[in-house]
C-alpha cells in the first residue's frame, strides 16, 4: 500500500511533528493486499491565525472498488489526524463487510436453485 501525504496552506513543519504515515498505515494495515494506495490532504484554511482552521481529507484507493472519502476539521491536528484514521478504518470495514455479504448472499442462492433434469 502506498501512502501520500499532500500539503497545503503551509509546509508540513507547520502542522507539527506528527508522524501522519505510520498514523494511517496502524490504522490500515490489516487491509493492505485491499488497498491501492491512501491520499492524505491537510490543509491549514486560516493559515497562522488559529480556530478550527485544519482540514483533512483522506482518498483511499480500493483494489476492485470504488474509493472511500473521509473529511474532516479541527483546532487539533493530532486529534484530527487520529480521527479521520479511525474513520477511515471503520468505513473500510463497513465496505468490505458488505461486500463479503452479498459473495455469500450469492453463493447461497446459487446452491438454493432448483436443480432441473
Amino acid at each position: 500500500m502506498q501512502i501520500n501525504i499532500h500539503f497545503s496552506g503551509g509546509k508540513r513543519s507547520d502542522f507539527g511533528n506528527h508522524d501522519f504515515e505510520r498514523v494511517l498505515a496502524g490504522s490500515l494495515e490489516r487491509f493492505e493486499r485491499r488497498l491501492k494506495s491512501a491520499h492524505l490532504y491537510i490543509t491549514d484554511v486560516n493559515g497562522p491565525k488559529g480556530g478550527i482552521d485544519k482540514h483533512c481529507r483522506c482518498v483511499l484507493h480500493l483494489r476492485r472498488m470504488s474509493p472511500i472519502v473521509i473529511q474532516d476539521q479541527d483546532a487539533s491536528m493530532n486529534a484530527l489526524l487520529y480521527r479521520v484514521a479511525n474513520r477511515a478504518s471503520y468505513a473500510l470495514t463497513q465496505k468490505v463487510d458488505r461486500r463479503n455479504k452479498r459473495k455469500r448472499e450469492r453463493v447461497r442462492e446459487y446452491l438454493m436453485e432448483p436443480v432441473s433434469d
